[in-house]
């Protein structure tokens, strides 16, 4: 999050066409990194529960999950090579499809980073009781990501001798890339420097049943994320049909629930991780209790954080808004409202990140996927298009709907972890 901030505050020094630009491409890159890092959350659940059951082999899952990864980055590189063609399908500006396919024609190459740097490492370290290294690590990163890309954008001389180029808003692409490598080998090196990894991590070879079984789990949880992540498009989309004004809302109120969503969606990795522990173990009282326990946490977190956003809309409006410019009034307005949304249904957003995590923790991950598209399509997008246009509610409207379906999600996923561990139901056999 503070790597997308940083990125688009130094594209904005250069002009509203740049920071449109870079920040859409940014914006398409990490939306179909996020979608496929869900495949790699299957590493966390086969390590955890293989850990639980004493079975070792976590070095084939970490191997067999690279290996995925970097599959997996070669058609991202040629599917993101055809952005700029498709948004010139779409009738977008020309000029604007022509920056934001040079910015993708720099950023493309990072995919074999964001895969491995910030998917594999953020899914396994954790199961492998490393998660402090993405502490240690990942904020440098990010301070070190804002310096490139300053050095990057405007060029860097030093004595009269030019360290770095000067190449405009494509300085960003390549400095974000540039990073996302970086963060994955130190990430890497700092595990295997662990006391005791290598011997864990041994024999390190990837194994064709594992990638299979690693799909199997992980597609899942991929059409999952991309169900959610595609209604917040579609979402802001609808906002733009509502005038400038509330696109504006709409994207303030959307990073405040982004930026709180860190919070839940760091206690559902750990949910993750304990759950499938337990169920490895074959003790599924002990996995359901690491289950509502950490339901209760999420509930307790996003509680303290709905109260200080009904207490302070204004403020954080303020922040992203000058309340001085009289152009910027009507925005406000629809601001502290969605804020006041937002605070609502934060509860239910921590609820349904902690719940999905507990189920792919028992290796769940199928019918949770049908039961969050059933939510989000079936009944989310329905619901947004009904309160904002028809009801003619606006965007607060929008994000009534958007509410509520996470509230679905969230009381629909809490029954089946629930029904599952009442029942003692197994997981995914856990191999030897």
């Amino acid at each position: 999050m503070a790597m997308g901030m940083t990125d688009s505050i130094l594209l904005g020094g250069l002009g509203a066409g740049a920071l449109a630009a870079g920040g859409l491409g940014a914006g398409l890159f990490f939306t179909f990194m996020v979608v496929l890092q869900g495949v790699q959350m299957a590493a966390s659940v086969r390590i955890s529960q293989t850990s639980g059951a004493g079975a070792g082999g976590a070095g084939a899952i970490v191997a067999s999950a690279l290996l995925l990864a970097l599959l997996m980055s070669l058609p991202s590189i040629v599917l993101l090579d055809r952005v700029g063609w498709l948004l010139h399908r779409l009738g977008e500006p020309p000029v604007l499809a022509h920056d934001v396919a040079s910015y993708l024609d720099v950023l493309r190459w990072a995919a074999p980073g964001a895969l491995v740097g910030l998917g594999l490492m953020r899914a396994v370290l954790p199961s492998l009781g490393a998660a402090g290294l993405l502490l240690r690590t990942m904020p440098a990163m990010a301070l070190l990501n804002g310096l490139l890309n300053y050095g990057l954008i405007h060029g860097l001389v030093l004595h009269g001798v030019r360290l770095l180029p000067r190449l405009g808003f494509v300085g960003s692409a390549l400095a974000t890339t540039l990073t996302l490598y970086l963060s994955g080998g130190i990430l890497g090196l700092l595990l295997l420097r662990r006391p005791g990894m290598r011997a864990m991590l041994h024999p390190f070879r990837p194994r064709l049943t594992e990638c299979l079984l690693l799909l199997r789990l992980g597609a899942p949880i991929a059409l999952t994320i991309a169900a959610e992540v595609l209604l917040f498009q579609v979402a802001g989309l609808m906002a733009g049909l509502l005038g400038p004004a509330a696109l504006a809302a709409h994207q303030i109120a959307l990073n405040v629930a982004s930026t709180t969503f860190m919070l839940p969606l760091a206690l559902s990795q750990a949910t993750n991780v304990r759950v499938g522990y337990w169920t490895g173990a074959g003790r599924p009282r002990e996995a359901r209790r690491s289950g509502l326990v950490a339901i209760g946490l999420g509930v307790l977190v996003m509680g303290v954080l709905s109260a200080l956003l009904l207490a302070l809309p204004q403020t954080i409006a303020h922040a992203y808004l000058d309340p001085a410019q009289p152009a910027n009034a009507p925005a406000l307005r629809i601001v502290v409202t969605l804020l006041g949304i937002v605070a609502l249904f934060q509860i239910a957003d921590g609820v349904q990140a902690v719940a999905l995590g507990a189920l792919r923790g028992l290796g769940d991950t199928a019918v949770p996927m049908v039961i969050a598209t059933a939510c989000y399509w079936l009944i989310g997008y329905p619901l947004c298009r009904l309160a904002a246009f028809r009801f003619g509610l606006g965007v607060p409207g929008l994000w009534g709907g958007l509410g509520c379906t996470l509230g679905c999600v969230a009381v629909v996923a809490s029954l089946r972890f629930m029904h599952r561990t009442r029942l003692g139901a197994p997981a995914v056999e856990v191999a030897a």
